[in-house]
């Protein structure tokens, strides 16, 4: 074969060192090192992707050797980050940092701590815009919250908080410099709420706020700016926790109870609503006042996405839209409706109730999906929970309903007297 054929040309060396650089910058950092025995030049590159790349990963799960995983993620620390020298033509946006459960630092190890530190101390020198901390192996010190808080460039924070870590007065900073910060993923649990409440106010410029919390019993949550929550409750016992939700300038709320059981009592002032998803597992009978106070407080929302799944131990289906003896709240503004939940009877009526209460909607998605697990599949009656919607379909789609001008109209399409180009068959 020629020397001249296409196949024998080597295009990947004649690339500029600008764009090979770019492009190990995509890799992770540990395949990007593995390109440094290539040649000369690769080990250069290598060099030059940890001095210019815009984007840094440290994952402790790329080094699964247990005995030594630690030793060799701090070595790489060190050479990729901690030797890093401030740049305004190649500054460092974005820092992510993943540690496994083989991670073997120590939130009351003064060496784990004093390494940690040295990151954030790092970062800020940096002056990074965006911080990702994942991981169950990392529980900040005062110390480290203070440093993270005092990175006055960050855009966007995500925190983990877990373990015995609290955000108490030990562990919380005395103050916060994050007049940039846009979006802030936090998840711990909260000795005292007002604290939680109190680095809120502190961030001027909040957008976006993800919770996740585990077991409470009562607690608020206020902001000015946050225009998007997204709310992750783990109940403990939800018959006894409420959540206050403050937020007058929110325009999308997401709520999820994980999938633990019970949901807690949700309500708020969240005037300026637009789109609501609730998102919530494994309900029993008495979760159907909470259901039903939430709706409320989401009443004058335009668009409402439903997620609803009955606890599998529940023998017999039940209404969880409809609190016994009181009606639906109305929704005025109401667009779009998409619900994806077990269309039985109950179900079903509420959602036809729903409609009856929201002279505005356009659009209506409606998605039959019931789980049985293996021990209650031959206990149950499949006919109790089969969909009853339109033609015993498993998924219903209406668009332009315009419910004002059309309301008998739609009404009877509800009442089984559809055509078949309107709802679609899925068995």
């Amino acid at each position: 074969m020629a020397p001249s054929d296409s196949h024998q040309i080597d295009r990947l060396s004649s690339l500029p060192d600008e764009l090979l650089v770019r492009i190990l910058s995509f890799l992770p950092i540990r395949m990007a090192a593995r390109t440094s025995v290539l040649s000369r030049r690769f080990r250069h590159l290598c060099e030059a992707v940890w001095e210019t790349s815009p984007s840094l990963e440290l994952i402790s799960n790329e080094f699964p050797h247990r005995k030594t995983s630690t030793a060799r993620f701090v070595t790489m620390a060190e050479r990729t980050l901690l030797r890093r020298s401030p740049s305004h033509t190649h500054p460092l946006l974005i820092l992510r940092l993943e540690l496994s459960r083989y991670f073997r630092f120590s939130s009351h190890d003064n060496e784990s701590l004093s390494f940690f530190d040295s990151l954030f101390v790092k970062a800020r020198s940096l002056e990074v815009r965006h911080l990702t901390i994942e991981g169950c192996q990392f529980s900040p010190s005062c110390d480290s919250l203070s440093l993270i808080f005092s990175i006055n460039t960050l855009e966007s924070l995500s925190l983990p908080m877990v373990g015995t870590c609290q955000l108490e007065d030990s562990v919380f900073p005395s103050a916060v410099a994050l007049t940039n910060l846009k979006s802030l993923s936090f998840e711990g649990y909260i000795g005292d709420p007002d604290k939680l409440n109190l680095l809120l106010s502190h961030l001027p410029s909040l957008e976006y706020f993800c919770f996740t919390h585990g077991t409470v019993h009562a607690f608020s949550l206020s902001s000015l700016t946050v225009r998007k929550l997204r709310l992750i409750i783990y109940p403990g016992s939800p018959e006894h926790e409420t959540v206050d939700l403050s937020f007058p300038s929110l325009e999308l709320l997401h709520v999820h109870n994980g999938e633990i059981l019970g949901l807690p009592h949700i309500c708020g002032n969240i005037p300026s609503l637009r789109k609501a998803v609730l998102q919530l597992n494994c309900l029993r009978k008495e979760d159907c006042s909470a259901v039903a106070g939430l709706l409320n407080s989401i009443s004058h929302s335009e668009e409402l996405i439903l997620h609803i799944k009955e606890n599998d131990r529940e023998m017999y289906p039940f209404p969880i839209l409809l609190e016994p003896g009181k009606d639906l709240p109305r929704f005025p503004n109401l667009k779009h409706l998409d619900a994806t939940m077990c269309f039985h009877k109950y179900n079903f009526e509420a959602i036809v109730a729903l409609l009856h209460h929201s002279p505005a909607l356009e659009s209506l998605k409606l998605f039959h999906k019931v789980s049985l697990s293996n021990s209650q599949t031959c206990e149950r009656n499949k006919n109790d929970w089969r969909s009853i919607l339109p033609r015993n379909a498993r998924k219903a789609h209406y668009m332009n309903l315009h419910l004002g001008q059309h309301s008998k109209e739609f009404m009877k399409l509800v009442g089984k007297q559809c055509t078949p180009k309107v709802v679609e068959r899925h068995y």
